[in-house]
């Protein structure tokens, strides 16, 4: 739910804040959609998600270098500043996923209640051996 926010209230910041988590919870969403298996197919929990967290990282891959792409004048300036352009990328996904892990570990029991309802502990041992 959105919750509406007064403007006159709001620094620019905390706007700008805002419409970065709006825009991230959109993709999460889109994300959940895609995990969310086909009519009449057996359900795979494990492997949609990592079918989607696969095309969420080349997305975000191809995103990026997109993005930064659009602020060089050629290839040959782009190639030069390869290092620097995966340094700053790569440190920032190392950050965002350092928080989001963290928080996850703390948030362990309230975030993952809904396995409750799936065979996730199936596909955690994939084992040739009988117990």
């Amino acid at each position: 739910m959105s919750q509406k926010i007064d403007a006159t209230d709001v620094t620019e910041e905390e706007a700008l804040n805002a419409v970065f988590f709006e825009r991230a919870d959109e993709f999460i969403k889109q994300a959940n959609e895609f995990c969310r298996p086909a009519k009449g197919v057996q359900p795979n929990p494990a492997e949609l998600r990592g079918q989607v967290s696969a095309a969420m990282l080349f997305a975000t891959a191809r995103f990026n270098t997109w993005v930064a792409a659009n602020t060089f004048k050629d290839g040959q300036e782009m190639r030069e500043a390869k290092s620097e352009v995966m340094s700053y990328v790569l440190q920032q996904f190392q950050m965002m996923l350092e928080d989001n892990y963290d928080e996850y570990c703390d948030q362990f029991e309230n975030y993952l209640r809904f396995r409750k309802n799936e065979d996730f502990h199936t596909h955690k041992h994939d084992h040739d051996h009988e117990h």
